[in-house]
C-alpha cells in the first residue's frame, strides 16, 4: 500500500474561483481554465465543484478534454484553447464545443464539416498580441476575417488573445498587449472577447471585455501581488517517516555525496522521490514540515526516497506524517516555493505531483 497521498481541498478551489469572481466583478463571466487535469487537481472533480458554484464557462487544451466533460454530463459552454484538428472536428461539432481558429485551413475543415451536419462550428478568433505561441497578426486579422466570415456554417462568437507577462505587476508590456488586442478587434463589435488571465485578474488589466480566464489563481497561486495571498493552496502533498538513524559526523549522504554532515545529524527517510513527481532539484534546498517543523532536505532526492535533518524536531517516529507540499500547523509549503528551487513555476509542480500521484478529495 502506497503511504503517500495527494490530497485535493475542493472546498478551497470553489473559495478560490468565488473569490476571483469578486475581484473581476459581477459584470464579468469567470472562465475556469481546467486544462491538462486541472493543472493536476483532476479535472472531472474540479468541474463538479466549480459548477456547483456557478461556473458556467470552462476552458481546456484540446478536444478530448472537452468530450471527457460532455461525457460527464457537462453542459457549461467549453473552449478549445488549442484549436481542432481535421481528425476530432465532426465531435467537437457534435458536441457543441467551441474552437479556437487561427488556422484559414482549419476554418475550412470546420465549415465542410458544419454544412454537413447542419449545425454551427463555434469559434473564437485567437489573435497573438504579443505572447508569439499561437494566432493571428494584427496586421494579418482583416484579411484573416475577410476569408472566413465567408464560409457557411462558422459562428464566430469572439477575439481571445493571452498576456505574456501578467504575472509581473505594473509590466508596460502587458498594457502594450491589451492596446494592440483592442485596436485588432476594434473592427468586430458585438463580439464576446477575451484577454485577461490570472495575472490580469488579480491586477486589474484586461477587464473591460465580458469574460476572464481564472487558471492557476483558482488552484491557490499568484505569488507577485499582496492580494494573492487570500488565495488558499489547494493541494497537500503527504507521506510518513518510514526510518530514523543517527549519522556520526563526516559522512556523507545519498547518491554523489552532496551533503557531509558536520555534526552528530539525526536523519529521517522519507518514500517520496522523483518518481513521485518530488523533483531531484529539491536536493539540499526544499524542506518538509514534520511536527510543525521544517525539517530540511539533505542529500539527493532519489526515484523513491528522501532524507531530511530532523536534528531540531523533538520525537520524530516512524509513522509520524511528513507535509511536502501544504499546511501542517503554523507553517505551510507551497507549489511557488517548491518551484523557486527548481528554477521552475508552481505549474509544474503542481501537475508533476498530479500525473504521479492517486489524489483524494476533499
Amino acid at each position: 500500500m502506497n503511504t503517500n497521498k495527494l490530497i485535493i481541498h475542493l472546498q478551497a478551489i470553489t473559495q478560490n474561483y468565488q473569490r476571483l469572481q469578486q475581484w473581476a466583478g459581477k459584470d464579468i463571466c469567470l472562465m475556469a481554465v481546467i486544462k491538462s487535469d486541472a493543472y493536476g487537481h483532476g479535472m472531472i472533480p474540479v468541474a463538479d465543484a466549480l459548477a456547483r458554484v456557478g461556473c458556467s464557462q470552462f476552458a481546456v487544451f484540446d478536444v478530448s478534454e472537452g468530450l471527457l466533460l460532455r461525457d460527464n454530463g457537462f453542459d457549461q459552454s467549453i473552449l478549445i484553447l488549442r484549436g481542432t484538428d481535421p481528425e476530432n472536428m465532426d465531435r467537437a461539432i457534435e458536441k457543441n464545443l467551441i474552437s479556437v481558429l487561427f488556422q484559414v485551413e482549419m476554418a475550412r475543415y470546420l465549415s465542410q464539416l458544419a454544412q454537413k451536419h447542419n449545425k454551427p462550428a463555434k469559434v473564437q478568433i485567437k489573435v497573438d498580441s504579443g505572447m508569439n505561441r499561437l494566432g493571428i497578426y494584427p496586421k494579418d486579422l482583416e484579411d484573416f476575417m475577410h476569408v472566413i466570415q465567408k464560409l457557411p456554417g462558422l459562428q464566430i462568437n469572439g477575439f481571445i488573445s493571452h498576456f505574456a507577462v501578467a504575472d509581473q505587476p505594473e509590466d508596460h508590456y502587458t498594457i502594450k498587449q491589451m492596446e494592440i488586442f483592442q485596436k485588432a478587434i476594434a473592427p468586430y463589435a458585438g463580439l464576446t472577447s477575451h484577454i485577461a488571465n490570472s495575472g490580469g485578474i488579480i491586477d486589474r488589466k484586461g477587464l473591460n471585455y465580458p469574460i476572464a480566464r481564472a487558471g492557476i489563481a483558482i488552484y491557490g497561486s499568484s505569488p507577485q501581488w499582496p492580494l494573492a495571498s487570500q488565495l488558499e493552496p489547494c493541494m497537500t502533498f503527504q507521506s510518513k517517516v518510514i526510518y530514523t538513524k543517527t549519522v556520526p559526523s563526516d559522512e556523507t549522504i545519498s547518491y554523489g555525496r552532496t551533503y557531509k554532515t558536520t555534526k552528530p545529524t539525526r536523519v529521517a527517510t522519507i518514500p517520496v522521490g522523483y518518481a513521485d513527481g518530488y523533483s531531484r532539484m529539491f536536493s539540499n534546498k526544499a524542506s518538509v514540515l514534520i511536527n510543525g517543523k521544517r525539517a530540511p532536505v539533505i542529500g539527493r532526492v532519489c526515484m523513491n526516497l528522501t532524507m531530511v535533518d530532523i536534528s531540531d524536531i523533538d520525537n520524530v517516529n516512524c509513522g509520524d506524517p511528513v507535509i511536502l507540499l501544504g499546511k501542517q500547523d503554523n507553517d505551510c509549503i507551497t507549489a511557488d516555493e517548491l518551484a523557486s528551487y527548481a528554477n521552475s513555476i508552481s505549474y509544474e509542480i503542481m501537475c508533476s505531483l498530479g500525473a504521479c500521484n492517486h489524489r483524494t478529495y476533499r
